[in-house]
């Protein structure tokens, strides 16, 4: 028993740092193409979601601030965060509608 607690503690700490939570790109399972961890390093620790735009070329188009939860004060360090979010990418497909959303979850630590 002990052993099936510490591979479910250890999966889901994987996840702990950030994720795609939820929007129209998580409903029709539309996976990253780009490697990403969520997790920045940075002075200032703390979360912060965003809202993300993705057009059928499965590039990101805007990443928006929410303030719910968000609790990153700085401005550089959003700067650095939403510069991140703009990297990543997504599958590709004509078939996909001109934008999907998802709200994201990024972390920083200081190491």
């Amino acid at each position: 028993m002990k052993v099936v607690f510490i591979l479910f503690f250890i999966g889901f700490s994987t996840f702990s740092y950030s994720q795609l939570i939820d929007g129209t790109l998580i409903d029709e399972a539309r996976k990253m193409t780009s490697e990403s961890s969520f997790k920045l390093i940075d002075n200032n620790e703390g979360v912060a979601f965003y809202q993300l735009a993705v057009n059928r070329k499965g590039e990101v188009t805007s990443a928006t601030l929410l303030g719910a939860g968000t609790t990153i004060v700085s401005t550089p360090t959003r700067i650095k965060m939403r510069n991140h979010l703009m990297s990543l990418t997504f599958e590709e497909g004509m078939y996909y509608p001109e934008f999907h959303h998802v709200r994201v979850k990024i972390t920083t630590s200081k190491l």
